[in-house]
């Protein structure tokens, strides 16, 4: 980190007191613990680049996911599908292990399938846990992901009709 004298520091000090200067963390009210310096965690490596700072809460759907609703909600439209629910199941997969489908889906048919929507990258993790559900339990499951350019590459898990 750098130094800065202390009659640099002062008159930074000076002006975000008084109101000519601001900083990011005091936007709005300034409050006694914008005075604290705050640490944040260094990522360390490519892969934490990648991911998201925080979980989403259940229930809530991140922008890739709510545009696939809309596609499903464009095939319910069409006939393809009678009915989707977003995290509507949580499956056991081993002793503390579970896996949330992201999308429960219900084709023209009757029949279910799982969607697991990826953004830009699926970590092992969610793919050997997306496998181990297909393998489990007794309706298809589909990875899908963005396409470059608009539209969905849609690929099923396993081998199970």
């Amino acid at each position: 980190m750098p130094s800065y004298s202390k009659q640099f520091t002062k008159g930074i000090e000076d002006r975000v007191k008084n109101g000519t200067l601001k900083i990011a963390s005091s936007f709005g009210a300034q409050t006694a613990s914008d005075d604290v310096p705050r640490k944040t965690a260094a990522k360390t490596n490519a892969i934490e680049n990648l991911q998201a700072l925080g979980r989403m809460k259940a229930g809530k759907m991140n922008k890739t996911e709510r545009e696939y609703s809309q596609y499903l909600d464009a095939l319910i439209a069409c006939g393809d599908v009678l009915w989707w629910k977003f995290d509507a199941v949580n499956l056991r997969l081993a002793d503390n292990l579970h896996y949330r489908v992201d999308f429960l889906v219900m084709l023209a048919n009757g029949s279910l399938e799982g969607h697991e929507v990826k953004g830009g990258h699926a970590f092992d993790d969610s793919i050997v846990k997306l496998k181990m559900a297909n393998e489990l339990y007794p309706w298809p499951f589909y990875l899908v992901k963005k396409k470059k350019g608009g539209g969905w590459n849609i690929t099923k898990v396993g081998n199970k009709k």
